[in-house]
Protein backbone atom coordinates (compact mmCIF):
# COMPACT_ATOMS: atom_id res chain seq x y z
CA UNK A 1 0.00 0.00 0.00
CA UNK A 2 1.21 3.28 -1.07
CA UNK A 3 -0.50 6.75 0.73
CA UNK A 4 -4.14 5.51 0.49
CA UNK A 5 -3.13 3.84 -2.37
CA UNK A 6 -3.53 -0.57 -2.99
CA UNK A 7 -0.89 -1.98 -5.16
CA UNK A 8 -2.09 -4.79 -7.20
CA UNK A 9 0.61 -7.66 -7.65
CA UNK A 10 0.74 -9.05 -10.85
CA UNK A 11 -0.36 -11.89 -11.31
CA UNK A 12 2.77 -14.44 -12.42
CA UNK A 13 2.40 -16.25 -16.25
CA UNK A 14 2.00 -19.51 -15.92
CA UNK A 15 3.25 -20.13 -19.14
CA UNK A 16 6.91 -18.77 -17.78
CA UNK A 17 7.41 -20.50 -15.03
CA UNK A 18 10.10 -22.64 -15.26
CA UNK A 19 9.89 -26.59 -14.64
CA UNK A 20 12.95 -27.77 -12.58
CA UNK A 21 12.50 -31.43 -12.15
CA UNK A 22 14.99 -33.92 -14.30
CA UNK A 23 16.95 -30.38 -14.80
CA UNK A 24 19.87 -32.58 -13.73
CA UNK A 25 19.36 -35.40 -16.12
CA UNK A 26 19.19 -32.63 -19.11
CA UNK A 27 22.26 -30.96 -17.95
CA UNK A 28 24.55 -34.59 -17.82
CA UNK A 29 23.29 -35.47 -20.95
CA UNK A 30 23.81 -32.14 -22.62
CA UNK A 31 27.49 -32.22 -20.94
CA UNK A 32 27.92 -35.51 -22.59
CA UNK A 33 26.61 -34.66 -26.36
CA UNK A 34 28.76 -31.25 -26.27
CA UNK A 35 31.99 -33.86 -25.26
CA UNK A 36 31.45 -36.38 -28.14
CA UNK A 37 31.03 -33.53 -30.37
CA UNK A 38 34.76 -32.08 -29.15
CA UNK A 39 36.40 -35.43 -29.57
CA UNK A 40 35.26 -35.92 -33.26
CA UNK A 41 36.17 -32.11 -33.84
CA UNK A 42 39.50 -33.11 -32.15
CA UNK A 43 40.11 -36.47 -33.21
CA UNK A 44 41.16 -35.23 -36.92
CA UNK A 45 44.31 -34.00 -35.52
CA UNK A 46 44.95 -36.34 -32.75
CA UNK A 47 45.12 -38.49 -35.24
CA UNK A 48 47.14 -36.89 -37.80
CA UNK A 49 49.83 -35.36 -34.87
CA UNK A 50 50.01 -39.40 -33.54
CA UNK A 51 50.48 -40.49 -37.18
CA UNK A 52 53.52 -38.39 -37.76
CA UNK A 53 54.93 -38.77 -34.14
CA UNK A 54 55.48 -42.57 -35.17
CA UNK A 55 56.55 -42.15 -38.43
CA UNK A 56 59.25 -40.08 -37.55
CA UNK A 57 60.81 -42.82 -35.37
CA UNK A 58 60.81 -44.64 -38.16
CA UNK A 59 63.75 -42.77 -39.76
CA UNK A 60 66.51 -45.01 -40.76
CA UNK A 61 64.43 -48.00 -40.01
CA UNK A 62 65.18 -50.91 -42.60
CA UNK A 63 63.13 -51.62 -45.52
CA UNK A 64 61.40 -54.76 -44.45
CA UNK A 65 61.00 -53.10 -40.65
CA UNK A 66 59.71 -49.53 -42.35
CA UNK A 67 56.93 -51.37 -44.09
CA UNK A 68 55.66 -53.54 -41.51
CA UNK A 69 55.56 -50.39 -38.99
CA UNK A 70 53.35 -48.36 -41.45
CA UNK A 71 51.27 -51.13 -41.60
CA UNK A 72 51.09 -51.20 -38.25
CA UNK A 73 51.14 -47.55 -37.75
CA UNK A 74 47.91 -47.11 -40.26
CA UNK A 75 45.51 -49.43 -38.28
CA UNK A 76 46.62 -47.84 -34.72
CA UNK A 77 45.61 -44.44 -36.73
CA UNK A 78 42.81 -45.36 -38.97
CA UNK A 79 40.89 -48.16 -36.66
CA UNK A 80 42.75 -47.95 -32.55
CA UNK A 81 42.60 -44.49 -32.02
CA UNK A 82 39.02 -43.59 -33.01
CA UNK A 83 37.92 -46.51 -31.02
CA UNK A 84 39.97 -45.85 -27.95
CA UNK A 85 38.42 -41.91 -28.07
CA UNK A 86 34.56 -43.38 -29.11
CA UNK A 87 34.34 -46.40 -26.92
CA UNK A 88 34.08 -44.23 -23.44
CA UNK A 89 31.36 -41.90 -25.05
CA UNK A 90 29.08 -45.38 -25.73
CA UNK A 91 29.51 -46.24 -22.17
CA UNK A 92 28.45 -42.29 -20.62
CA UNK A 93 25.19 -42.37 -23.11
CA UNK A 94 23.93 -45.87 -21.53
CA UNK A 95 24.84 -44.47 -18.15
CA UNK A 96 23.26 -41.16 -18.82
CA UNK A 97 20.17 -42.52 -20.20
CA UNK A 98 20.02 -45.66 -17.39
CA UNK A 99 20.20 -43.41 -14.46
CA UNK A 100 18.18 -40.97 -16.10
CA UNK A 101 14.93 -43.58 -16.26
CA UNK A 102 15.60 -44.60 -13.04
CA UNK A 103 15.22 -41.19 -11.51
CA UNK A 104 11.99 -40.46 -13.19
CA UNK A 105 10.65 -44.20 -12.54
CA UNK A 106 11.36 -42.60 -8.38
CA UNK A 107 9.37 -39.57 -9.08
CA UNK A 108 6.53 -41.40 -10.77
CA UNK A 109 6.76 -44.14 -7.79
CA UNK A 110 6.25 -40.95 -5.30
CA UNK A 111 3.30 -40.20 -7.10
CA UNK A 112 1.95 -43.37 -7.44
CA UNK A 113 2.63 -45.44 -4.72
CA UNK A 114 3.27 -48.80 -5.89
CA UNK A 115 4.16 -51.51 -3.62
CA UNK A 116 7.19 -53.05 -6.26
CA UNK A 117 10.53 -50.91 -6.44
CA UNK A 118 12.61 -51.42 -10.16
CA UNK A 119 15.23 -53.60 -8.23
CA UNK A 120 12.08 -56.26 -7.38
CA UNK A 121 11.61 -57.04 -10.62
CA UNK A 122 13.72 -59.78 -12.75
CA UNK A 123 14.60 -59.54 -16.69
CA UNK A 124 17.24 -60.47 -19.18
CA UNK A 125 18.81 -56.96 -18.34
CA UNK A 126 18.40 -53.54 -17.30
CA UNK A 127 16.28 -52.19 -20.10
CA UNK A 128 14.30 -55.26 -20.44
CA UNK A 129 13.52 -55.06 -16.91
CA UNK A 130 12.80 -50.95 -16.88
CA UNK A 131 10.30 -51.45 -19.81
CA UNK A 132 8.48 -53.90 -17.61
CA UNK A 133 8.39 -51.81 -14.84
CA UNK A 134 7.33 -48.46 -16.43
CA UNK A 135 5.01 -50.66 -18.14
CA UNK A 136 2.90 -53.42 -15.41
CA UNK A 137 4.13 -51.31 -12.06
CA UNK A 138 3.87 -47.64 -13.08
CA UNK A 139 1.66 -48.10 -15.92
CA UNK A 140 3.40 -45.46 -18.18
CA UNK A 141 5.75 -46.11 -21.06
CA UNK A 142 9.31 -45.97 -20.74
CA UNK A 143 9.52 -45.85 -25.00
CA UNK A 144 6.39 -44.61 -27.03
CA UNK A 145 9.04 -43.33 -30.25
CA UNK A 146 9.51 -46.28 -32.85
CA UNK A 147 12.75 -47.74 -33.62
CA UNK A 148 13.98 -46.24 -30.33
CA UNK A 149 13.96 -50.26 -28.45
CA UNK A 150 15.94 -51.30 -31.15
CA UNK A 151 18.73 -49.13 -30.98
CA UNK A 152 18.74 -48.82 -27.55
CA UNK A 153 18.77 -52.70 -27.31
CA UNK A 154 22.15 -52.70 -29.54
CA UNK A 155 23.77 -49.43 -27.83
CA UNK A 156 23.53 -51.60 -24.55
CA UNK A 157 25.34 -54.54 -26.25
CA UNK A 158 28.33 -52.58 -27.47
CA UNK A 159 28.34 -50.35 -23.88
CA UNK A 160 28.64 -54.12 -22.43
CA UNK A 161 31.25 -55.08 -24.42
CA UNK A 162 33.37 -52.20 -24.27
CA UNK A 163 32.71 -52.26 -20.25
CA UNK A 164 33.22 -55.68 -19.98
CA UNK A 165 36.28 -56.56 -22.15
CA UNK A 166 36.90 -53.79 -23.78
CA UNK A 167 35.56 -54.52 -26.77
CA UNK A 168 38.18 -57.78 -27.70
CA UNK A 169 35.75 -60.35 -30.07
CA UNK A 170 37.13 -63.29 -28.64
CA UNK A 171 35.76 -62.25 -25.18
CA UNK A 172 31.72 -61.71 -26.93
CA UNK A 173 29.67 -64.05 -26.51
CA UNK A 174 29.06 -65.54 -30.53
CA UNK A 175 24.98 -64.93 -29.70
CA UNK A 176 26.38 -61.10 -28.80
CA UNK A 177 28.70 -60.83 -31.38
CA UNK A 178 25.99 -62.00 -34.23
CA UNK A 179 23.78 -59.09 -32.80
CA UNK A 180 26.51 -56.48 -33.09
CA UNK A 181 27.44 -57.72 -36.69
CA UNK A 182 23.57 -56.74 -37.85
CA UNK A 183 24.96 -53.06 -37.33
CA UNK A 184 27.92 -53.43 -39.26
CA UNK A 185 26.24 -51.41 -42.16
CA UNK A 186 24.94 -48.96 -39.75
CA UNK A 187 28.81 -47.89 -38.09
CA UNK A 188 30.05 -51.28 -36.25
CA UNK A 189 33.06 -52.56 -37.29
CA UNK A 190 33.96 -55.83 -36.36
CA UNK A 191 37.40 -56.86 -36.34
CA UNK A 192 40.20 -59.12 -36.25
CA UNK A 193 40.76 -58.49 -32.98
CA UNK A 194 37.78 -55.24 -31.33
CA UNK A 195 34.65 -54.20 -32.56
CA UNK A 196 34.73 -50.70 -33.94
CA UNK A 197 32.59 -47.61 -34.43
CA UNK A 198 32.01 -44.95 -36.77
CA UNK A 199 31.44 -41.04 -35.67
CA UNK A 200 27.94 -41.68 -37.58
CA UNK A 201 27.05 -44.62 -35.27
CA UNK A 202 28.06 -42.75 -32.35
CA UNK A 203 25.91 -39.97 -33.54
CA UNK A 204 22.83 -42.31 -34.06
CA UNK A 205 23.42 -43.66 -30.40
CA UNK A 206 23.77 -40.01 -29.06
CA UNK A 207 20.11 -38.96 -30.81
CA UNK A 208 18.17 -41.91 -29.64
CA UNK A 209 19.52 -41.35 -26.05
CA UNK A 210 18.37 -37.32 -25.73
CA UNK A 211 15.18 -37.92 -28.40
CA UNK A 212 14.09 -41.16 -25.40
CA UNK A 213 14.95 -38.85 -22.54
CA UNK A 214 13.07 -35.47 -23.85
CA UNK A 215 9.94 -37.73 -24.97
CA UNK A 216 9.89 -39.52 -21.19
CA UNK A 217 10.30 -36.59 -19.41
CA UNK A 218 8.00 -34.33 -21.14
CA UNK A 219 5.21 -36.69 -21.22
CA UNK A 220 5.81 -37.22 -17.32
CA UNK A 221 5.66 -33.49 -16.98
CA UNK A 222 2.42 -33.26 -18.94
CA UNK A 223 1.30 -35.52 -16.68
CA UNK A 224 1.88 -34.76 -12.95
Amino acid sequence: MRGNRVVEQDKPDLNFVVDFRFVGIEAELSVILEHRQSIERRLPGIIESERKRLEEDLKGAEPDEWYGSMQWIDEFADEVLPRLYRSPILIQLWASFESGFIEVAKYIRDQEKPVLTLGDLRASNDFERAIKYYDHVLHFSLIEIAGVNETLEMLLLVRNAIAHCNGRIEMIKPTILQKIRRWEDRGISVGVDYIGFTADFVEAMAETVQKALNDLIARVRDKY
